[in-house]
């Protein structure tokens, strides 16, 4: 049997790559976020059920940006200079680079895996602890 250690020595040793409170047990992910990094505190036994949660958000993105898509082959209903402008502004809109739907919708699939990323690792963090304490 080997010696009992804590998240903070695993960490410290490398060991381990993510965070944990010490006195709460929760796991601590930074994130980015508009202020900022944010550090955002998740219950291990809750780990999974945040993941989970993120794939369904993901994919709702991912439908966004179809969507996005759709919208730029949109053709006018009318062939009038204003009902033409504002279809073109429209398809503009939903896929013309910075600030269209499209790249926003993007962004935040590439957002929300990075965090699913940090949080797949917190929950690899978590068993590796688990493990190392039960082995001591």
């Amino acid at each position: 049997m080997g010696k009992y250690m804590s998240p903070e020595e695993m960490l410290r040793l490398g060991l381990i790559m993510t965070p944990f409170n010490p006195v709460t047990g929760a796991a601590m992910i930074t994130a980015g976020t508009v202020d900022g990094n944010q550090t955002f505190e998740v219950h291990p036994d809750m780990l999974p059920r945040l993941l989970a949660g993120l794939d369904r958000v993901r994919d709702e993105y991912a439908q966004a940006q179809q969507l996005a898509q759709r919208l730029s082959y949109v053709q006018p209903p009318a062939y009038d200079e204003v009902t033409k402008q504002i279809t073109k502004s429209i398809a503009q809109r939903a896929q013309g680079g910075e600030n269209s739907l499209f790249d926003t919708a993007e962004g935040m699939i590439k957002w929300i895996d990075d965090f699913k990323a940090a949080v797949q690792q917190a929950i690899t963090d978590t068993e590796r602890v688990e493990e190392a304490n039960r082995m001591a």
